[in-house]
C-alpha cells in the first residue's frame, strides 16, 4: 500500500516577471514616443511643404497677373491727361501691385466670400497663412532713388541711371526727374535711351543706336527671335518678393526673399514675316503653294495657320498655331514620326531639358510672358488721328505721347497733305501742303520745319512746265482711272537739297494723307477703297542711296508701286555683314492699307526682297500675306510672285518707321555663387 503525501507547495514572489513587464512597457512607451515624435515631424514637414506650395501658387498667380497688367498701365501712362490725379493714382506701381494681388486672389488662402458660400466662415481655420497680406510686406524695392538730396523707396527699383553689372541687364539713361518717375510708374519713353553706362554691354555702338540696340534675347518658352540676339530696347525694373514674411512669426516657416526682374522690351518688327492678326502661310487664295517664296528666319502672327509645304526656322504666335502635315519647322516635318514631329508629346520638354529653345511657341505657354503688338489698325497710316503731332505728351505721366508712339504717320519727319480737290465727286487733288525740315544757312543740322502750299494754276507746276521735270509731286491717273498724287522719290531728294533741306538723317520719312478734317469736299479714305477714290503713285525710286539711314513712306490711301523701287545697292554700314556676298540696299519701309504692284494693262512680275507685314486687325478670315496684287484688276497671280524673305539682324538695317511690339517678361534673379 502506497501512501501519497500531499504537500502544499509555496512559490516565491515574481520579482523577475514584474521587471520584465516594466522593461517591456517602458520600451513600448519609448517606441510610442518616438513614433509620436516622428509623426509630429512628418506632419511638420508636410505642413511646411503645403505652406510653401500655397505660397508658391500665390506667387505664380500674382506674377502672371502682374504680367498682364503692366503693358496696359504703361500705355495709359503715355496717353493724354493721364497726369490728372484721379487717373495718375491708378497707374502707380503700388496700385499695379495691389491690382495684381486682387486679380490673382493671392492676398488670402481663401477669399471670405468663398468661405461664406461654403459655410466655412464660422469654423475655426487651421491655415496660419490665411491672413490679408499687405503689399509692403510682399513686395519691396532693391534700393533707393536719390533726387534733390532725398532718398525715395518706392515699390520697385528702376533700371535707369545705374552702373552696369553682370547681375542685371544693361541700364538705360534719362534725367533724374524721369528716373524718379520711373520708380513710381511704368514709364515707356523716347527719353529713356542707351548711353555710356550700357556701352560694352550691348552689341552695337550706343552713340549710333541709343533707342534700339542689339541685345541678348531672353531664353524662355516664347521664342520671338530664333537666335541669341534681337534688336530692342530693354526697359526693366526690379523688386524683392516674399509672400511668407508677414506670417513667419505664426507659421515658423523659413523662407528666402526672391529678387525678380520685370522686363518690357520694345521690339521693332525684324522678322521676315510679322503679322498682328490671324494669318495663313504656305498657300495663296487659289490654293496654290508658295512655290517662289523663300523664307530665312522666323515668323510671327497673332494666330498662325500653315497650309501645304511650308518651311521656316521658328514660329511664334499669341493665340495658337495650326500646322499642316507638310510644314517643316527648324528642320522637323510636323507630319513625320514621333522622333521628328515638333508636336510629339514630349518634344518641347525634351528640347528644353537639353538647353534648347523650342522652335514653336505661343506667348500663352510662357506663363510670365505677354507679347503685345502695338497695332492701331487703319489709324497707323493717318496723322490726323489722335491728338497732337508732337512726340511730347500732353499732360501725361510719360514724356512721350501714345498717339505719336503708336501712329506711324505722326512719326514721319516730312508730310504731304492733299488740302483741296476738284469736288466731292471728283477727288483729283488741286492743292497740296508739304512740310519738311530746313536749315539756313546749310550747316549740316536740320533746324526748323518749313511748310509750303502748292496750288494748281498758281505755283504747282505741271509735268510739262519748265519746273515740272524737277518738282517731286504731280497729279496723275492710274491705268484704271483713279486720281493719284504721284511722288517721285529721287526728284524729292534733289528738290530738298536745292532748298537747304538735304539733311537725310532727318528728312528720311514722309506721310501722305488727305486733310478730310478741314475740307468737307475731301473724303476720308475708305477701306477697302473704291474705283474713284484717290491713290498714291510711287515713281522714280530706283536709287535711294542718298538716304543713308533709310527711307519710309506711309499713306492712308491705296499705294500703287508703278516702277522698280530701291534696286541700287550700296555699301553696308559698319556692323552689317552680308552673307554670301549678297548686295545691301538702304533700309526701306512702305506702309499703306492697300498696295498694288504695277500700273499697266498687263500683270507685271512682282519680286520682293526683304520683309512682309500686316497691320490688319480683328479679322475673322485669315490674311494671306503673300497674296501680292497686281495693278490690273486687283489680281493675285502666284506664278508672277517671287519673294526672298529674311530677317533684320542689326539696328542699322532698320527703316526709320517700323511696326512696334512689346514683350513683357518676369524672371527671378538667381543669386550667383561666390567662392568667398
Amino acid at each position: 500500500m502506497t501512501t501519497y503525501h500531499l504537500r502544499r507547495q509555496h512559490q516565491s514572489p515574481g520579482f523577475a516577471s514584474l521587471l520584465t513587464v516594466v522593461s517591456v512597457g517602458i520600451g513600448l512607451l519609448l517606441i510610442l514616443i518616438s513614433m509620436y515624435e516622428n509623426t509630429l515631424d512628418a506632419q511638420a514637414v508636410q505642413k511646411n511643404s503645403m505652406l510653401k506650395n500655397d505660397y508658391q501658387q500665390r506667387e505664380d498667380a500674382f506674377l502672371r497677373a502682374l504680367t498682364n497688367i503692366i503693358p496696359n498701365k504703361a500705355m495709359m501712362c503715355m496717353q493724354d491727361n493721364s497726369q490728372n490725379w484721379d487717373i495718375r493714382e491708378t497707374l502707380r506701381w503700388n496700385q499695379i501691385i495691389d491690382e495684381a494681388l486682387t486679380m490673382s486672389n493671392s492676398r488670402q488662402a481663401l477669399d471670405p466670400d468663398i468661405a461664406s458660400a461654403l459655410d466655412l466662415s464660422q469654423m475655426r481655420g487651421s491655415n496660419g497663412t490665411d491672413s490679408n497680406l499687405e503689399r509692403n510686406t510682399v513686395v519691396k524695392p532693391l534700393g533707393y532713388i536719390t533726387y534733390n538730396g532725398f532718398k525715395y523707396a518706392n515699390a520697385v527699383t528702376p533700371g535707369t541711371n545705374i552702373v552696369a553689372t553682370s547681375e542685371f541687364p544693361p541700364p538705360l539713361e534719362c534725367n533724374d526727374w524721369e528716373q524718379l518717375r520711373d520708380s513710381y510708374y511704368p514709364i515707356v519713353s523716347y527719353n529713356k535711351k542707351y548711353g555710356q553706362s550700357a556701352s560694352g554691354w550691348v552689341m552695337a555702338p550706343v552713340a549710333d543706336f541709343p533707342q534700339y540696340n542689339l541685345i541678348e534675347a531672353p531664353k524662355m518658352h516664347f521664342n520671338y527671335q530664333n537666335g541669341g540676339t534681337m534688336i530692342a530696347k530693354h526697359n526693366w525694373w526690379a523688386f524683392e518678393l516674399s509672400f511668407a514674411s508677414q506670417d513667419s512669426s505664426t507659421t515658423k516657416l523659413s523662407s528666402r526673399s526672391k529678387k525678380y526682374l520685370v522686363s518690357l522690351y520694345e521690339i521693332p518688327s525684324q522678322l521676315p514675316i510679322s503679322s498682328s492678326t490671324f494669318t495663313t502661310f504656305g498657300t495663296h487664295s487659289d490654293g496654290s503653294e508658295w512655290s517662289n517664296v523663300s523664307l530665312r528666319g522666323s515668323i510671327f502672327a497673332e494666330k498662325v495657320r500653315t497650309e501645304g509645304s511650308f518651311s521656316t526656322d521658328a514660329i511664334a504666335a499669341r493665340k495658337g498655331v495650326e500646322l499642316s502635315t507638310g510644314t517643316t519647322v527648324n528642320g522637323s516635318t510636323t507630319g513625320g514620326g514621333a522622333g521628328s514631329n515638333p508636336f510629339a508629346s514630349n518634344a518641347r520638354e525634351l528640347s528644353q531639358s537639353k538647353g534648347n529653345i523650342f522652335p514653336i511657341s505661343s506667348s500663352s505657354d510662357g506663363g510670365r510672358v505677354a507679347f503685345v503688338p502695338i497695332n492701331r489698325g487703319l489709324e497707323f497710316y493717318d496723322h490726323y488721328q489722335g491728338s497732337g503731332d508732337s512726340p511730347n505728351s500732353l499732360n501725361a505721366v510719360s514724356p512721350t505721347s501714345w498717339d505719336y508712339y503708336s501712329i506711324g504717320a505722326k512719326q514721319c519727319q516730312m508730310r504731304l497733305d492733299v488740302t483741296d480737290v476738284v469736288s466731292a465727286s471728283d477727288q483729283t487733288p488741286i492743292e497740296i501742303r508739304f512740310s519738311y525740315w530746313q536749315d539756313l544757312p546749310d550747316d549740316g543740322i536740320g533746324g526748323f520745319m518749313v511748310t509750303e502750299t502748292f496750288l494748281k494754276g498758281d505755283n504747282w507746276p505741271a509735268e510739262n512746265d519748265p519746273d515740272g521735270a524737277t518738282f517731286p509731286f504731280h497729279v496723275d491717273n492710274s491705268y484704271s482711272g483713279r486720281p493719284c498724287i504721284a511722288i517721285h522719290i529721287e526728284r524729292l531728294a534733289a528738290w530738298l537739297q536745292s532748298r537747304n533741306a538735304g539733311h537725310f538723317e532727318i528728312n528720311k520719312s514722309i506721310s501722305i494723307n488727305v486733310d478730310y478734317i478741314n475740307n468737307a469736299s475731301i473724303e476720308k479714305p475708305p477701306f477697302p477703297s473704291a474705283g474713284g477714290d484717290m491713290a498714291v503713285m510711287l515713281l522714280d525710286a530706283k536709287d535711294l542711296r542718298v538716304f543713308n539711314d533709310g527711307f519710309s513712306l506711309i499713306a492712308n490711301m491705296r499705294l500703287i508701286i508703278a516702277d522698280d523701287v530701291n534696286i541700287t545697292p550700296t555699301t553696308p554700314p559698319s556692323g552689317i555683314i552680308m552673307p554670301n556676298g549678297e548686295p545691301y540696299y538702304p533700309p526701306l519701309s512702305l506702309f499703306a492699307p492697300e498696295k498694288r504692284y504695277g500700273d499697266s494693262g498687263i500683270a507685271l512680275k512682282i519680286n520682293i526682297d526683304g520683309q512682309l507685314g500686316s497691320l490688319a486687325k480683328d479679322n475673322v478670315d485669315p490674311v494671306r500675306i503673300a497674296d501680292l496684287k497686281s495693278g490690273i484688276a486687283d489680281q493675285v497671280i502666284p506664278d508672277n510672285i517671287t519673294a526672298d524673305l529674311k530677317g533684320i539682324n542689326h539696328p542699322a538695317a532698320l527703316a526709320p518707321i517700323n511696326m512696334m511690339n512689346w514683350m513683357i517678361v518676369i524672371r527671378e534673379i538667381h543669386p550667383k555663387y561666390s567662392p568667398e
